[in-house]
């Protein structure tokens, strides 16, 4: 019997439809920053109209011609104008917004005018101290607000009236939403490295916070990089801007190496350690890792080389975050351990060498990293580790960089080159060469050894040499017919001696009648051997009781009883 399908469950041809797909919005195109053709032909602060003080003040830090982000955008800052700027990192933004926000504040009034909005606190930590030199001379007050410090000496600082705050998204909203700072007559708004913030996601605080300020006010945004999410807010918030931009795409400094190592896992400890061990003594290392367990893994395995290493990621707190970076920019530490959080922003002239520890993500953050070297005129070198997990990644960053990219191989120990295969004599002689070094190294046993042959040997050891010499020469002789009869003999004795044993009965415990040892000493003669059967000692006989006396002998004294006399 076959089994029928009911006639409401047949399917009729055609008549199946596929479910309706919600198509997302539209993907919007957005125009990218084009390049400044002509860069303004200025030698000297002294051609715009900044404040005297201001310009005494950047020349204290010695700089005096403009770098190109600074000679587009100082100009139409100084006009009250809006600007957006994209410019390679390590060429002079901060002093590019801070000189003419500085020359533009009254100092007259005692509320807060200027907002500089920074991704990291040690960034902010670093536009803090420039804006501090430019605005001390004029008496311009500068305050600090970062997460993970105190709030009140914040507060203080808010209230002894600030002119300008230099601060982190989250902190400066805490501090707004609970009164303490606020921006009613709020004239300029800065943000700086506004991409790495939109990756932290700052992106919906930054949009409270220019919430808050008056329409009036003139936005800035400076940035080596501009996401679609970010250049959209940029061209959102801003009235009638100007968009500069000194690079094409992500460029680096063209006064970098940019070297690459292909490695093992396990070789990398091994080749950071030799680079930092045939490094010069001024030279000094970034080292990048992407996760903190890796950056702790790291110093760990590193901390035992005679240099000072530290470490710095988004895990330590405040304090101990700027007591590394002042340790670091004053040269003490020969090599610092880092995430991403120091590779933004971060101005550190004296590092010598980038290290990455893994391949970046991204060609922006790539960029960023080997920003750190190079800075203010001077050479560098980025080496990237890269492992057999990576090449992928590794292939597609290379071929988005304008920039060549040179391998190399693992440095040997102490600097030794690399053995090539060649004909049979240099093979014999890499063979000599390498048994030559190990002899010098000494080996783990063949040294070990050779020490023991050369130490001299207490006497102990050679009493005992000569009782093993002795008992070679009685293995000797006890390979002879007649050692071979007296080992056997010895091999029955012991037979022998336990069956007369057993036939002897078992006699009492000897006493020991030997002398003491003072007598010993006394005497020179030696002690005969005790005797081994236990001579028996008569019987003492019991004494007899004596008869009870009379009473009759009681009562009457004897002759001998004292008085008896009397």
């Amino acid at each position: 019997m076959t089994h029928q399908p009911k006639r409401g469950h047949r399917r009729r041809r055609g008549s199946s439809r596929r479910p309706e797909t919600k198509r997302g919005p539209r993907k919007e195109h957005i125009e990218e920053l084009h390049p400044t053709d002509e860069i303004p032909d200025i030698r000297s602060f002294d051609e715009w109209d900044l404040d005297p003080e201001v310009k005494r003040a950047i020349r204290n830090m010695d700089i005096e011609v403009p770098t190109p982000i600074q000679a587009i955008a100082i100009g139409p800052v100084l006009e009250g104008r809006d600007v957006i700027a994209k410019a390679e990192t390590g060429t002079g933004k901060t002093l590019a917004f801070g000189a003419p926000l500085v020359s533009r504040i009254d100092p007259g009034r005692s509320t807060v005018l200027g907002l500089i909005l920074c991704p990291t606190r040690e960034l902010a930590q670093q536009v803090c101290d420039v804006i501090q030199a430019l605005a001390l001379p004029r008496g311009i007050r500068v305050a600090l607000i970062v997460g993970g410090d105190p709030m009140h000496p914040q507060i203080a600082a808010l209230q002894a009236g600030a002119q300008i705050v230099v601060g982190t998204p989250g902190r400066v909203l805490d501090l707004y939403q609970q009164r303490f700072l606020s921006f009613p007559w709020g004239e300029m708004i800065v943000l700086d490295e506004a991409d790495k913030m939109f990756e932290i996601g700052f992106l919906d605080d930054i949009k409270k916070i220019m919430g808050y300020f008056p329409d009036e006010r003139q936005t800035l945004l400076f940035s080596a990089t501009f996401p679609t999410e970010v250049l959209k807010l940029a061209r959102t918030e801003t009235t009638d801007p100007i968009e500069v931009a000194t690079q094409r795409g992500t460029a680096t400094v063209e006064s970098i190496d940019q070297c690459y190592m292909e490695l093992s896992e396990e070789d990398r400890v091994l080749a950071l350690t030799r680079l930092l061990e045939q490094s010069k003594p001024e030279d000094v290392f970034l080292v990048f890792c992407d996760r903190r367990t890796e950056v702790d893994r790291l110093l760990r395995r590193l901390e035992r080389l005679p240099f000072q290493i530290k470490a710095l990621h988004g895990g330590y707190d405040q304090a101990s975050r700027f007591r590394v970076m002042s340790a670091f920019r004053t040269g003490e530490v020969k090599a610092l351990i880092a995430t991403d959080v120091a590779s933004r922003g971060l101005d550190v002239d004296h590092v010598t060498h980038v290290v990455n520890y893994n391949v970046p993500r991204e060609i922006e953050d790539y960029t960023h990293r080997i920003g750190r070297t190079g800075r203010a005129g001077r050479t560098g070198q980025s080496i990237t580790f890269v492992v057999p997990g990576d090449g992928r990644r590794w292939r597609q960053l290379r071929d988005g960089t304008p920039f060549e990219i040179r391998r190399l191989e693992m440095p040997q120990r102490g600097g030794r080159p690399r053995r090539t295969q060649s004909g049979p004599r240099e093979e014999r002689g890499d063979r000599t060469g390498a048994r030559e070094h190990s002899e010098r190294r000494g080996g783990r046993r063949g040294g070990r050894e050779r020490e023991r042959e050369e130490r001299p040997e207490p006497q102990t050891r050679g009493r005992r040499r000569r009782d093993d010499e002795r008992g070679s020469r009685g293995r000797d002789r006890d390979r002879t017919p007649r050692g071979e009869e007296r080992n056997e003999r010895t091999r029955r004795e012991p037979a022998k001696r336990e069956d007369r044993k057993r036939r002897e009965p078992t006699a009492p415990r000897e006493e020991s009648t030997s002398p003491g040892f003072g007598a010993m000493l006394d005497d020179p003669t030696p002690a005969k051997p005790a005797k081994r059967e236990r001579e028996r000692r008569p019987a003492k006989p019991r004494p007899t009781p004596e008869p009870e006396a009379t009473a009759q002998e009681k009562a009457s004294p004897g002759s001998n009883d004292f008085g008896a006399g009397l």
